[in-house]
């Protein structure tokens, strides 16, 4: 690029030169004048198009890289999410099951209590955002040039995956401090290190209750 910048440089030195240059007549020196200017227009604009052209090149590269990682990072989103759902699964059949034996008043207590760990059951969801974020700080997110998938990535990284962390972030404290307070302070242990308890003799009080349905 430096050398074409020379160039235009040289030719606009011809083109003064052409109009003091002695030698010629005035005839002539407009026309060696003109056609440095025009030789000066034409090395412009054909700097101006590779600019564009190769800055075009380099954008386009960067939102195919961009939207290639995201597509691998939201990959994870959805593998972690299976894995969420198949984690929590088993804490849900226990809870559902539980809730029917005591509406039908009759409790299994081995099935309770060699199962009541699942009373404090986590897993919470988490995503990387960093490359997002990356893009966005450094102003590229302009770069996308489809408006529907420029909104939809926005509103997922900004709204939908923050709120469902969120959302696990408060069902799970909640259900810890419920625990804390109406069962893990009132049962003994049955098996310490599968934190299984003797929930099943506390099951008739209405804060269990509450629990199993929360």
């Amino acid at each position: 690029m430096e050398a074409e910048e020379e160039k235009i440089v040289e030719h606009a030195k011809e083109a003064i030169h052409a109009l003091t240059d002695k030698k010629k007549n005035w005839k002539e020196k407009i026309g060696s004048f003109l056609w440095e200017i025009l030789i000066i227009i034409i090395a412009v604009n054909l700097t101006i198009w590779f600019h564009s052209w190769s800055e075009k090149r380099h954008n386009r590269e960067l939102e195919k890289n961009f939207l290639i990682g995201i597509r691998s990072d939201l990959d994870n989103v959805k593998n972690f999410l299976g894995y969420h759902i198949n984690n929590t699964q088993p804490m849900i059949d226990y809870y559902d099951s539980v809730l029917v034996q005591i509406n039908e008043h009759r409790i299994d207590k081995a099935f309770v209590d060699s199962n009541s760990f699942y009373l404090m059951t986590t897993s919470y969801f988490a995503y990387d955002n960093s490359r997002f974020e990356s893009f966005k700080s450094s102003g590229y997110l302009r770069l996308i040039e489809n408006d529907s998938l420029l909104q939809s990535l926005t509103g997922l990284y900004s709204t939908v995956l923050p709120f469902a962390i969120k959302l696990d972030d408060n069902t799970f404290d909640d259900r810890r401090r419920d625990y804390i307070k109406y069962i893990g302070s009132k049962v003994k242990f049955v098996n310490p290190e599968r934190m299984e308890v003797n929930v099943s003799e506390f099951l008739n009080n209405p804060e269990v209750t509450f629990h199993l349905n929360f």
